[in-house]
Parts: C-alpha cells; structure tokens; sequence
C-alpha cells in the first residue's frame, strides 16, 4: 500500500489495526487532502447538477454541470498532488474527468433523457470504485 505525508515525501501505512477497513490508505498533509476531498465535492455537485437539470428538461443546465468537473478542471489540480497519487487513482480521476466532458458533449448534441441517465450511470461507477478502494486519511 502507498500512503503520502508531507509535500514531496511518499510513506507506507498499513490499515489500522482495529478496523476492517482495508480501502487503500493515502496520508496527506491536511491542505493536500482538502485539495482532493474539494475536487470530489465538486464531482458530486456536477452530477447533483446533471439529475436536476434531466429532472426540470434543462439540458442546458445539465450540460453546464458536466462540463464543469470535465478535464478543464482536471487541469487546475496542484501537480504535486499528483506526482504522490498511486497511478490507478490518476487513471481512474482521468476517465472520471473525461467521461464528465463525454456526458456534456452528449448532452450539447441531444442525447436522450435515458441515454444521458445511462452515461451518468457509468460515469458515477467510477465514483463508487474509486471510493472502494481508496480511503484519504489526514496526516497529524
């Protein structure tokens, strides 16, 4: 397993020894894991984003929201922060990021309602596995 400390520096960490959590533990200095945990707060308000603008037929909102976490934004991310990810996580925020721009482009050329819903189906999968396996612990 890899966990990341302080800027620059790379540690193992084994799970702690009194939960069952065995999700993939990375340490970051607390900016650093805020940086991160305010990335997915902005994934998660995209596809809150999406289901409101299907909800109210406002593909136009919908689009909005998903181009907002597309790779635009991917960009911005501190590239520090990315020399300490685990490759499979850079992958996985990778497809994540463009598969949000794959939805705006669907949505901006008129896919249907139902093609859109399944889209943000396997998009949100992405969340669901990234979740699963990893867990951001705060270095103290």
């Amino acid at each position: 397993m890899i966990a990341l400390g302080l800027p620059g520096s790379s540690t193992a960490a084994p799970p702690h020894e009194s939960s069952t959590d065995m999700r993939q533990r990375m340490i970051f200095a607390p900016t650093q894991r805020d940086m991160i945990l305010t990335e997915m707060r902005l994934m998660l308000g995209s596809v809150s984003g999406i289901v409101q603008g299907l909800a109210a037929d406002n593909l136009s909102a919908a689009e909005k929201a998903a181009r907002t976490s597309g790779m635009v934004h991917a960009a911005d991310t501190d590239p520090q922060i990315k020399t300490l990810l685990p490759q499979q996580f850079l992958e996985l925020a990778r497809q994540t990021h463009r598969g949000f721009d794959k939805l705006a482009d669907q949505i901006k050329a008129g896919s249907s309602r139902d093609d859109t819903l399944r889209g943000l189906a396997k998009l949100t999968g992405n969340c669901v596995a990234c979740h699963a396996m990893y867990r951001l612990d705060e270095a103290r």
